[in-house]
């Protein structure tokens, strides 16, 4: 299986990585707040979409941006990366903070955005079902609420490596930029409604923060919303089970004319 390929792109002034790989049709996919386990799970979509995966200001390899406090100003840093790219309609998928990113850009793009796939999103408020803030978790215990299958870290150097430390502090600091004052974006619960795309839910049962209770929720308020759940996965369903990454693919491919 090939891999991806990185281009550069200056987007506003902001050097901006992007990983792309396959052809056809675009599939975007918004990262989480951390980028530590990479995307090549994500590489059996590139053999249906052009699946393209941009780093945001300030994680992976793209460039920091400290003027970015709000998820606004990442969709408005998309908007313009999207047309240096050619890419006008598009299949979109987000995990946690991505996810929340990939919903405000249907609400706010509803004619660009033809099928949408949020995994674990992050940001809607359920008095009865609360997130975990993720600042108030001690860093020994971050990784066992990203995933559930802890053999995932089996072989990792222990202690990490202090470049590796590094770069998850950068990305922490910029999550912590658009996050810090709230696990929740109070707006949201306003807005899903418009959402236009057919959307599929997709949501680990041992989801340490993000409850898999929230699902129905968020279905609730997306009209054409369906949900689907993997038992016994975490925060990150496509790094636990490639069932995740197929129902992206299956989701998204039955939109696609033939």
């Amino acid at each position: 299986m090939a891999g991806f390929t990185e281009t550069r792109h200056d987007v506003n002034g902001i050097d901006t990585a992007v990983l792309t790989a396959g052809e056809g049709e675009p599939l975007v996919y918004f990262h989480g707040a951390g980028t530590a386990f990479g995307f090549d799970q994500l590489l059996p979509l590139a053999g249906r979409f052009r699946l393209i995966v941009p780093y945001h200001p300030g994680f992976g390899a793209s460039a920091d941006d400290p003027s970015v406090d709000s998820l606004h100003d990442y969709l408005l840093h998309y908007l313009d990366l999207f047309d240096q790219l050619g890419v006008d309609e598009l299949a979109l998928a987000g995990e946690s903070l991505g996810g929340c990113l990939a919903a405000w850009f249907a609400i706010e793009q509803q004619s660009r955005v033809r099928r949408l796939v949020l995994l674990s999103p992050f940001g809607l408020r359920v008095r009865e079902h609360p997130a975990t803030d993720f600042f108030s978790i001690p860093d020994e215990e971050v990784p066992a609420h990203l995933v559930a299958d802890m053999s995932l870290f089996a072989g990792a150097p222990v202690p990490p490596p202090p470049e590796f430390l590094a770069d998850r502090y950068r990305e922490a600091t910029s999550f912590a930029r658009v996050a810090w004052k709230s696990p929740y974006d109070r707006k949201l619960t306003k807005w899903l409604h418009r959402i236009s795309a057919p959307t599929l839910l997709l949501w680990g049962e041992a989801d340490r923060l993000h409850p898999v209770e929230l699902a129905e929720h968020w279905a609730e308020l997306i009209p054409n919303a369906e949900v689907r759940t993997f038992p016994g996965v975490g925060h990150i369903p496509v790094v636990e089970t490639r069932e995740a990454v197929d129902a992206i693919a299956d989701f998204v491919g039955a939109g696609v004319a033939a």
